[in-house]
């Protein structure tokens, strides 16, 4: 990510940084795509994750972060995301903090999330 990114997101930025490597380390093929208040994580043309760092999703929290799921996640943190009107997008989490992403955090999302999608396409 550039400066640029660094620049806008001031104070978010060591959340999104530390989330940022953590996606990208899910699989060697992961792209990602900046977006004016978002950042999107694909794999081929299938959206893995977003992650808005500003708007109206953002009011309550630092990220708030969308994953295309397998499941329901068994963390009561998840909620359905919906609201992100994203294509595969189905689970969100909203975080305030660095501190949030933690080891079982890290845990319930490789568990969970859709690596291997199906050949239809989902990009926006």
């Amino acid at each position: 990510m550039n400066n640029d990114l660094k620049a806008k997101l001031g104070d978010k930025w060591l959340v999104f940084n530390k989330l940022h490597q953590f996606i990208l380390s899910l699989s060697p093929e992961m792209e990602c795509r900046l977006c004016t208040v978002y950042v999107r994580y694909m794999l081929g043309n299938n959206i893995i994750a977003v992650v808005y760092f500003r708007g109206k999703f953002v009011s309550s929290c630092q990220l708030d972060v969308g994953f295309a799921f397998k499941g329901k996640p068994k963390n009561h943190s998840f909620i359905n995301a919906k609201y992100m009107n994203y294509p595969n997008i189905n689970y969100s989490i909203k975080l305030k903090n660095s501190n949030d992403i933690t080891k079982k955090l890290t845990d319930i999302i490789k568990s969970m999330i859709i690596l291997n999608p199906s050949k239809k396409s989902y990009a926006k």
